[in-house]
């Protein structure tokens, strides 16, 4: 079971999440898609909470609370991911990114290492290396929001929708974040830009790349080509899956997730892990 807490976050006022009870048992941190909420991982839930504590957050502007004001904004989100650790005195941590997240994700372990035990990325791209030509196609994307969201917040929504899952099963998930999303919720997403740096060297954490079969293109070859970079990867397709794969193929997901993580095993100097 899954039970509120609240991280008070310096200034910025307190920051809601969602945290299982398996205190002492390995953590992994869920990050959604954007639009989504926290509730598009319920399978993983459901399947995961028996073995590890999770923790799980709505983005800035994200989920049932979007509407309620917060100074909180997506730059501040890897800080408070480091806070909540600390509060619940867990010293590293698994972190699963959809999308978005999966930047965040990245974003994290960038700036505490020494608190990255793995990270998995779902339908994402590298913040550090070979991304210039998907950052500029999601520049794209971005101006066709704009034209979506100015004409209707329905329409809009109706195209994420749509390119986000491949499935009924994928849409129907993901629609109990989407339809909290309002016009308003985009002022929280600033930010995003300083989590992009450049790094060519191998990342110090080992990584699970996940794309679904039916993603775009480019994001096949964003993640083939990280792969071929990251020595410490792993890089699978899940068939009949989308881009959010974890919301429209969960039982193939979850195991693919379940295999990885065994093995995965934190090293007593909480160093390179293996």
């Amino acid at each position: 079971m899954l039970r509120e807490d609240v991280c008070r976050y310096e200034q910025h006022g307190d920051f809601p999440y969602f945290i299982s009870s398996n205190e002492g048992k390995e953590t992994i941190v869920m990050l959604h898609a954007a639009f989504a909420d926290y509730t598009l991982f319920h399978e993983q839930v459901s399947f995961l909470q028996e073995n590890y504590q999770l923790i799980l957050i709505n983005l800035p502007g994200h989920g049932a609370g979007a509407s309620v004001k917060s100074k909180v904004t997506m730059r501040d989100i890897p800080a408070v991911i480091s806070r909540i650790l600390a509060d619940h005195r867990i010293e590293a941590c698994h972190l699963l990114g959809v999308s978005l997240g999966s930047l965040i994700a990245q974003a994290f372990a960038d700036r505490y290492p020494e608190q990255t035990q793995s990270v998995i990325i779902v339908g994402g791209y590298s913040i550090h290396k070979a991304n210039k030509r998907i950052k500029k196609e999601q520049q794209a994307e971005a101006l066709k929001w704009i034209g979506y969201i100015l004409f209707s917040m329905t329409k809009f929504k109706q195209y994420v929708l749509r390119v986000s899952c491949s499935t009924e099963r994928g849409r129907t998930l993901f629609e109990q974040g989407i339809r909290h999303f309002k016009r308003r919720s985009f002022e929280a997403m600033g930010g995003m830009g300083s989590f992009f740096t450049d790094r060519w060297k191998p990342m110090p954490y080992p990584m699970l790349l996940i794309v679904g079969e039916h993603d775009r293109e480019l994001i096949h070859e964003a993640l083939s080509l990280l792969h071929q970079l990251e020595p410490h990867s792993q890089l699978v397709t899940i068939p009949g899956a989308g881009h959010c794969a974890n919301a429209d193929v969960p039982e193939a997901f979850n195991q693919v997730i379940a295999d990885y993580l065994s093995t995965i095993t934190l090293s007593p100097s909480a160093g390179i892990r293996t």
